[in-house]
């Protein structure tokens, strides 16, 4: 399975990220603070995408899909 989740790069100058909006597509972009990183990954186009803690730090991205009947 290709890795859904790509690290996006931070600008430490002011601690921000610059993320363009894609025509057809939902990005997710996660925010870590206490690991200092930055991931996006796009939602699935039907079901769930979870994002999962564990003591306040970002986990895991979870992806459930389906298909309309």
């Amino acid at each position: 399975m290709a890795n859904r989740l790509h690290e996006i790069e931070i600008d430490i100058n002011n601690m921000s990220v610059k993320q363009k909006l894609e025509p057809g597509k939902v990005l997710i972009l996660v925010l870590d603070g206490h690991q200092g990183k930055a991931k996006l990954c796009e939602a699935v186009h039907h079901g769930y995408t979870i994002i999962e803690t564990a003591k306040g730090k970002a986990a895991r991205i979870s992806y459930e899909e389906s298909e309309l009947f």
